[in-house]
């Protein structure tokens, strides 16, 4: 499962890497067919860029960039929360390793 996660991650950097260079189109069916083949071994990934943000999130591990406030924004993730889903047990593999900001 070490592996997987590490695996699963990689793939996740190289997607955001190219999303910022601004040429993630072209392998966007690539990544999707990968990441389905995690989710048919019961890996679920989420990346929460764009959502909002509390203190209260179990899910997240946060480095603020700026002031802290009560409306908080997710502009960046690092690494992507990860689930393993066996039969009807969904456990918490990975947090997310995000930056938040200000919105």
């Amino acid at each position: 499962m070490n592996n997987s996660l590490l695996i699963i991650n990689q793939l996740f950097e190289i997607q955001q890497k190219l999303r910022e260079m601004g040429k993630a189109e072209s392998f966007e069916r690539n990544f999707n067919r990968l990441f389905a083949v995690f989710e048919e071994d019961g890996f679920i990934v989420q990346n929460p860029t764009n959502e909002a943000y509390s203190d209260s999130r179990t899910d997240c591990e946060a480095s603020i960039a700026g002031s802290l406030s009560s409306k908080m924004k997710i502009t960046k993730t690092l690494k992507p929360i990860i689930y393993r889903k066996d039969n009807a047990n969904v456990q918490l593999l990975q947090k997310a390793v995000v930056i938040v900001e200000k919105t």
